[in-house]
């Protein structure tokens, strides 16, 4: 079975639309998503990812929705599917920010399979 990893040098957890994921709704409260706002840039990257390493400049201090181990177990697909549901949320963001064939992508199915 495969077990969910992240991986360097991908970031796409570091842009979003809340417009987009309605199924985030009830996971977040009020103070969460004005966090959200003030974290994100106008283009939709996370103002704390240095963008050139893709690297998070907060990580010891992030916010609990940026901690995908924590933040995940608030999701009923999750205590259902555990990992797959992980491995699957990766697999279609970081299809829609980087692209299905990119570097990305296939170092993420290369580190998904060695667990």
């Amino acid at each position: 079975m495969k077990t969910w990893s992240c991986i360097e040098n991908c970031g796409a957890c570091c842009k979003f639309d809340l417009t987009d994921r309605a199924d985030l709704s009830d996971k977040l409260n009020k103070d969460d998503i004005a966090l959200i706002n003030s974290m994100t840039s106008k283009d939709g990257w996370c103002k704390f990812l240095d963008r050139e390493n893709k690297k998070c400049t907060i990580y010891e201090n992030r916010p609990h929705f940026c901690q995908v181990e924590k933040f995940s177990s608030s999701f009923k697909e999750y205590k259902k599917k555990g990992d797959k549901f992980l491995i699957d949320c990766c697999k279609q963001h970081i299809s829609s920010i980087h692209g299905v064939r990119s570097q990305q992508m296939r170092n993420f199915n290369i580190a998904i399979s060695r667990k």
